[in-house]
């Protein structure tokens, strides 16, 4: 994964896990493996710029999120609405936690531990980011993980998607916390 500048959260899916959605993707949905994303994670916060005091780590975590309380969708601005012009087979595609997951209140609280080293002196002018918004970057913020890469040629409707992996997954598990400082 190419990071770009600032600091980034990232809760990493398990690797059991991962082979599990992989598997479903693969067997169930009828997906080639080139189309699979490899590091399955969810971004729990990002900053275009160092944030004082955060250094580089990584710290064992136990977060479940419930599977039924996922929705695919079309990673783009308003990806979670199905429009004409977001083309599914063109774009990359991902699993968004809806806010009824037994796992959000977990995700706010690590956010709101990154949101702390938020400063006016990083801030600027914007406003700090809270639970649901982004200072840096998309406005809105939806936990989310990306799954599968574009393929023009693979069809993909995300309704049938999304029921075909419900039913076959309970639980994503994560694992660890990964609090990633970039500078270039």
């Amino acid at each position: 994964m190419g990071w770009s500048q600032g600091v980034f959260g990232i809760l990493r899916v398990s690797a059991e896990c991962t082979e599990r959605i992989h598997q479903i993707l693969r067997d169930e949905c009828g997906l080639p493996n080139k189309k699979l994303i490899d590091e399955l994670h969810l971004t729990v916060y990002h900053a275009r710029r160092p944030l004082r005091g955060l250094r580089s780590s990584i710290a064992e975590v136990c977060i479940r999120a419930d599977v039924p309380e996922t929705r695919f969708m079309v990673m783009a601005p308003g990806g979670e609405n199905p429009r004409p012009e977001l083309d599914p087979s063109h774009r990359s595609i991902g699993l968004r936690l809806t806010r009824r997951n037994i796992a959000i209140p977990q995700i706010q609280a690590l956010r709101a531990e990154f949101i702390e080293y938020e400063t006016s002196r990083v801030l600027g002018a914007r406003r700090p980011s809270t639970a649901s918004s982004n200072a840096f970057g998309a406005r809105h913020y939806q936990p989310h993980i990306t799954l599968l890469r574009p393929r023009p040629r693979v069809q993909i409707d995300l309704r049938q998607i999304g029921q075909l992996f419900r039913e076959q997954l309970q639980w994503i598990d994560f694992d660890q916390l990964e609090t990633k400082t970039v500078s270039r």
